[in-house]
């Protein structure tokens, strides 16, 4: 099988084929100072998109983890929702409420000056 080339692909072309199959960079660095190394550095940087990286298991602590927080948050908003409504509707309730007993303590204080 021999490598072919094609001419005509884009960025857009590397950057699907990079996501879809991954790419990772192996990197060793040593610092050296008069022949003495110092300092050393291995660096490994995975790229892909989140499916490919699911579907080898790079991120699947990572994947639960931010499913989980997204719940929680859902969950809390659900939550906060309720609560306001509920506190509307207490409200509303209680302003009802006391406009009945103004407008029955009126109607009553009207009542008392015809008679």
């Amino acid at each position: 099988m021999q490598p072919t080339r094609d001419t005509h692909a884009t960025l857009v072309d590397l950057l699907d084929r990079v996501l879809e199959k991954g790419l990772v960079l192996n990197a060793d660095l040593l610092i050296h100072v008069a022949g003495i190394p110092l300092l050393g550095v291995n660096l490994r940087a995975c790229l892909a998109g989140i499916e490919t990286m699911l579907k080898y298991g790079i991120w699947q602590d990572w994947d639960e983890a931010q499913r989980a927080i997204a719940t929680k948050e859902r969950q809390q908003r659900k939550a906060v929702k309720e609560q306001t409504k509920a506190l509307e509707l207490e409200t509303e309730w209680n302003l009802r409420h006391s406009l009945d007993s103004e407008t029955a303590a009126k109607l009553l204080s009207e009542e008392e000056v015809k008679i």
